[in-house]
């Protein structure tokens, strides 16, 4: 159907569909107004005992957006903030939103946690005896990180003795050139990186960028999620949201050959709702990062994710011998029909595959390396050195 017949528009709050001229306007039922969650979220906010931040010497502080709340970047900053709140007792750790950022919010529901989400004119506001500051910026945002400052908070990290700002390398994808970084130094010559990949965690990230580079790991506690057994699970696939070339290819090889199975894609639903989805389903494939929650989080709960191998996320090659990690999206294309369905025949296959990822996970994600990398980051005992 020609253009001038059907169009599709999406706004933040609806789509809106033009269909032989009648125009069809969809409200989106995720949407969220930000500007009365906001209003909603000062009010608690203000009701905050600051006298903590009044009296802080040192304070940790870790940014994250106040339009998105899920996700395992996001999930990821929340871990990092309670563990560094055990292992550095004189210090304050919080959570703010940017400083930039007309919007934020008080609480996060989309997962277990028990932080409050602060302002950053709060911090700006009340700190007035800091001496030191270490404020962890997800990368995505550390290029405009300077530019977008308001002038009185320029003043006030400037004010600040010692002033750390690391940024949290969690996606090398998504990681600013070196040279855009450069007018962080307006603030503070000491930066730092900090990666969430062992992958990348290596001489010649740190040496690109030419920074202190240490590893932070990654630690998402999924332990208190229910675990569904073999003959419990519903004839699930569930698809990570992420868009990919060969995406469409594989889902109607998927809907041919399991016409009996419903394909999900995960969208619109709290970590706990998707934690409860994938457990309860058989097979759940990721067409994003590859070594992402959508791979690895299914066998935490007994259930089997699906992944291409890419250079770039995975920590060695090893992980392309396990029965569920393709070489290729081609590959995948030709094979996974016969693999999904070899699984579903042979409970001793599939439990072991799921196994042989939860395995390999542990080995690398553990809570004691996860702390013990953190500890040797506050103490200045990083991995790397420019060289």
């Amino acid at each position: 159907m020609s253009s001038t017949l059907f169009s599709k528009k999406t706004t933040e709050k609806h789509i809106v569909y033009k269909i032989l001229g009648i125009k069809l306007k969809i409200k989106k039922h995720n949407y969220v107004n930000h500007k009365t969650e906001t209003k909603k979220a000062i009010k608690i906010q203000n009701k905050y005992d600051l006298k903590p931040l009044k009296h802080a010497k040192k304070l940790i502080l870790f940014l994250t957006p106040a339009q998105t709340k899920t996700g395992g970047g996001i999930m990821s900053i929340y871990s990092l903030c309670e563990t560094s709140r055990t292992l550095v007792e004189d210090s304050l750790c919080l959570i703010s939103t940017l400083p930039y950022d007309k919007y934020t919010y008080a609480n996060n529901t989309y997962f277990f946690n028990t932080e409050k989400i602060y302002r950053f004119s709060q911090i700006r506001n009340n700190c007035k005896n800091l001496n030191e500051l270490i404020i962890h910026i997800p990368e995505l945002y550390a290029k405009d990180f300077y530019r977008k400052l308001k002038p009185v908070d320029r003043k006030f990290l400037k004010s600040i003795k010692k002033l750390h700002l690391n940024i949290m390398n969690q996606n090398i994808e998504l990681m600013p050139n070196p040279q855009s970084l450069k007018e962080l130094l307006n603030l503070t010559d000491n930066i730092t990186q900090t990666i969430a990949h062992d992958r990348y965690a290596t001489q010649d990230t740190c040496n690109k960028w030419q920074i202190p580079t240490h590893l932070f790991s990654v630690n998402i506690d999924t332990s208190k999620y229910r675990t569904y057994s073999f003959e419990e699970k519903e004839k699930n696939i569930v698809l990570s949201p992420d868009l990919h070339v060969s995406k469409n290819k594989i889902v109607e090889i998927l809907k041919n050959n399991f016409t009996d199975f419903n394909i999900i894609t995960v969208q619109n639903m709290s970590f706990s709702e998707y934690m409860d989805l994938i457990g309860k389903s058989y097979f759940t494939i990721t067409f994003g990062e590859g070594m992402d929650g959508y791979f690895l989080q299914p066998s935490s709960v007994g259930s089997v994710g699906i992944a291409v191998y890419n250079n770039e996320f995975f920590p060695n090659k090893t992980w392309k011998d396990l029965f569920n990690v393709y070489e290729s999206y081609d590959q995948m294309a030709e094979k996974i029909t016969d693999d999904l369905q070899a699984m579903l025949n042979d409970k001793k296959l599939y439990e072991q595959t799921s196994a042989a990822v939860n395995n390999k996970t542990k080995e690398i994600y553990n809570i004691d390396s996860f702390r013990d990398n953190l500890k040797r980051f506050y103490e200045k005992k990083y991995d790397f050195y420019p060289s």
